[in-house]
């Protein structure tokens, strides 16, 4: 762990130079592997910590490595919002808190209106160019450009007397790491009275419209429709093979009549691209359980379609299968191979199974010491046994629901806890106490 500096010019010439490493309270060794507690970032101007946070991919409370937190700095730069960057790591014990000092780039952004409804692109863009001829969609992060866009996006509200507001700020896409400059008409209601989707045929349109109906009512907003095809229709596809499916930019068209005057129309087209099936999957990095293993634990069959969610599952079920043996650590990356040709997909795993880790401590808090010695004794995972991940579950399924009846019997039905399970490994020992605590 250390202070790391990255700077945008130096990374032009391909060098990116390590000006200083400094390890707070250990040497890097003993705290290679540390808890994520928080994240700061330093010198931000226009952009939120959160949103920074946010594109870095870093979560608080995850356990990570510094290859991990270089990773997400690197994220960072790439994103092209930070003319250099640097962080620092701060460590005690087991836990880190991570420090990006950043200087955010002058540059020029992708230019979103995301919900100028009333009018067309080209109009918006001839409005913008009585003022700034060179407009070409773009805008200097910072500076005055952007301000006379806002302008200009004004004057137009003004001339259709609709009361709006402009409001324009960076928008980083978490899901891409895209940056845009984002001008939105505040203080008006624009509600979407009704929706479309084009090339729909998988999936009937009005199963669609269905799904979307969290869309209707609600006011407008480009991004926030996008976001929703992405994140919840878009699975409705993945479940029946149309791994590659996509939903344009959504359109809207304002409905002057009643009973949604002053609402709009959207229109979101599909392209619902190709069934696929599984093919096959391949592994690299695995010792400890065979390709067999692994094929047997995911659980897909050659041939059969290519339900994304059930590959999501197929997936955890990967994890399971080391977390019962002790591997809780372990990591995998997947990567896709499309067969158009073929209608297939085949997946391979790059897989990083980590130390075997064993039983520590139970710990049971909440409760008088002689009930939690009565539940101690229910837990058959005795100390220095290969921790078996599955047996918290099995554990919460009956003997802990026994106990908790067999409590509520002795100290009436007002005693209704809420239990909470923990696991905390501890890295150095590989070895992972289990915390049951009484609420």
């Amino acid at each position: 762990m250390g202070i790391r500096h990255f700077n945008i010019e130096q990374m032009a010439r391909n060098a990116i130079s390590i000006v200083l490493l400094i390890i707070a309270g250990a040497n890097c060794q003993a705290q290679e592997q540390v808890t994520l507690r928080r994240v700061e970032v330093t010198g931000l101007k226009r952009l939120t910590a959160q949103q920074v946070i946010d594109l870095s991919g870093l979560k608080v409370g995850d356990t990570t490595k510094r290859d991990a937190i270089d990773a997400a700095a690197q994220k960072l730069m790439d994103s092209g919002l930070f003319r250099k960057l640097g962080y620092r790591v701060s460590v005690k014990g087991d836990d880190a808190i991570v420090t990006f000092d950043v200087e955010e780039a002058t540059r020029n952004l992708p230019i979103v209106f995301e919900n100028f409804v009333w009018f067309t692109e080209p109009e918006i863009a001839r409005a913008i160019r009585q003022d700034l001829p060179f407009y070409d969609g773009t805008a200097p992060e910072a500076g005055a450009t952007a301000d006379k866009i806002a302008a200009a996006l004004r004057r137009l509200l003004k001339q259709k007397n609709i009361a709006a507001e402009v409001e324009f700020l960076p928008y980083v896409d978490t899901a891409t790491g895209k940056v845009e400059l984002l001008f939105t008409a505040k203080g008006v209601r624009i509600p979407v009275c009704s929706l479309h989707f084009p090339g729909a045929e998988a999936i009937p349109e009005t199963d669609l419209i269905k799904a979307a109906q969290p869309l209707l009512k609600s006011d407008y907003s480009r991004k926030d429709i996008s976001g929703f095809a992405l994140y919840t229709l878009f699975p409705l596809y993945r479940h029946i093979g149309h791994l590659r499916a996509q939903f344009q930019q959504p359109m809207a068209t304002v409905e002057e009549s009643a009973p949604c005057g002053g609402g709009v129309a959207v229109t979101i087209p599909v392209d619902e691209g190709i069934v696929y099936s599984w093919a096959k999957a391949d592994f690299s990095g695995n010792q400890v359980l065979t390709s067999d293993d692994l094929t047997a634990a995911l659980g897909m069959n050659s041939g059969e379609i290519a339900d994304g969610l059930k590959i999501d599952k197929a997936i955890k079920e990967l994890r399971r299968a080391y977390g019962r043996r002790g591997y809780i650590a372990v990591r995998s990356k997947e990567s896709l191979t499309f067969d158009d040709s073929t209608k297939q997909v085949s997946y391979r795993f790059e897989i990083a199974e980590g130390p075997r880790y064993f039983m520590g401590a139970l710990i049971v808090n909440g409760l008088s010491p002689e009930d939690a010695e009565s539940l101690k004794a229910k837990w058959t995972l005795g100390n220095n046994a290969v921790f078996d991940e599955s047996y918290i579950d099995n554990f919460r399924q009956t003997p802990l629901r026994d106990f908790v009846r067999s409590l509520t019997q002795r100290l009436g039905s007002s005693f209704r806890p809420n239990i909470e399970i923990e696991m905390k490994p501890d890295h150095q020992k590989q070895t992972v106490d289990v915390i049951i605590t009484f609420k």
